[in-house]
């Protein structure tokens, strides 16, 4: 299932009982002045190990609407399930939903005016153990209303990695040959991740209306934190029945290790069938006028992590080795070995050799897509 403008996309494996086959799964929200996404699939059996072929094969109408007669153009269909929508602004004083045809029925989620979100005071991250993960925490109030808020968060993650030897030597298997590319091509990569779960929080039990350092993610270290890391945190308002509904959502994920519960009834959400009202729905859709963004730097000085040891390997020592197996250089390129640094300015071959990912990020699953906020001039 896939959580809308903010980019929140969440594992949701509707796998129900047999009796339950082919309930109506909802997943988006309402949001002013954007475009959203509404992601629409159907749940299948217990039974089944793999999630059948048209799981996502929803075709189905689905517009905004508000008490007040508002009814907005359709969705357009993005194919595999999802729809994109155009809000528009939202009225405070109108109630907005959502109302799907699909399958010669009409669903419709609740109506309820826009909430506004407040702005993210603050991100910040600990790591309380030496060379262990680092907790991202965030701060918010809303001194707009004395009643308790609920917040949906999600996150974007971007992060630099580099190789770990600056090489500006090549072989280039179908020749044999050696060359140099002084612009080190395969130095500097990025990483980019989407948070994959939903996460909550709420001012009920506190004695003010604030968050205050909510350790909301725990993040690896991996390679995250050995260049440049960066966190962007959406922020948005939910009811305190959206609030219910997520917060049960995340108990039953849990507790079914990414499965639904195999009681239905033990999620409810905001959708119903208005012809034939003894046809299921599952999703919440909530309204909300906007989404406050926060974003956060964290430089690897500041963070403690262990040496990660790629070792080289001499010239020497590699033409020993080929000797003795009785291999070329190609068949030792095959086995994943690079050349590191430079090419040697008399013998024009490399001094050094290492494996293929101590010299080359992309083979770390980074990718040369630098992000456009980025910070630095690495290319």
């Amino acid at each position: 299932m896939a959580l809308l403008a903010s980019g929140c996309v969440t594992e949701f494996k509707a796998n129900l009982p047999s009796g339950d086959q082919q309930i109506l799964i909802v997943d988006g929200s309402i949001m002013g002045d954007s475009t959203v996404i509404f992601q629409l699939s159907k749940s299948y059996s217990v039974d089944s190990t793999l999630a059948p072929p048209d799981v996502f094969n929803i075709d189905a109408t689905i517009t905004i609407i508000g008490n007040n007669g508002y009814e907005s153009t359709p969705a357009t269909p993005l194919g595999n399930g999802a729809y994109s929508i155009n809000t528009g602004t939202l009225d405070d004083n109108v109630e907005y939903g959502i109302k799907i045809i699909y399958n010669g029925d009409t669903y419709q989620s609740a109506l309820s005016k826009p909430l506004l979100t407040p702005e993210i005071d603050s991100l910040s991250w600990v790591q309380p153990e030496i060379n262990g993960p680092v907790g991202i925490c965030v701060s918010t109030h809303d001194n707009n209303t004395n009643e308790p808020e609920f917040f949906l968060w999600d996150y974007v993650e971007d992060w630099e990695i580099n190789a770990s030897y600056p090489t500006s030597a090549f072989f280039n298997p179908e020749d044999s040959t050696f060359y140099s590319d002084f612009s080190e091509p395969f130095y500097h990569c990025w990483k980019h991740n989407v948070s994959s779960n939903y996460i909550v929080g709420s001012t009920e039990s506190l004695k003010e209306n604030q968050i205050i350092n909510k350790q909301f993610y725990q993040a690896e270290l991996l390679d995250r934190f050995t260049v440049l890391y960066c966190i962007t945190v959406n922020q948005k308002t939910i009811s305190k029945s959206a609030y219910d509904y997520y917060q049960n959502r995340i108990q039953l994920n849990e507790e079914m290790g990414g499965l639904f519960t195999p009681q239905p009834s033990n999620l409810d959400g905001n959708i119903s069938c208005t012809t034939n009202p003894s046809k299921r729905a599952i999703g919440y859709v909530g309204v909300t006028k906007n989404t406050t963004h926060k974003r956060l730097f964290v430089y690897p000085q500041q963070i403690s992590h262990p040496y990660n040891d790629c070792g080289v390997i001499s010239q020497e020592d590699v033409n020993a080795y080929l000797t003795q197996i009785g291999i070329t250089y190609a068949d030792y390129y095959k086995l994943g070995y690079r050349p590191a640094f430079s090419l040697n300015s008399l013998t024009f071959f490399p001094d050094y050799w290492a494996l293929s990912p101590c010299t080359n990020c992309t083979y770390n699953g980074g990718s040369k897509v630098k992000p456009d906020f980025w910070p630095n001039d690495d290319q």
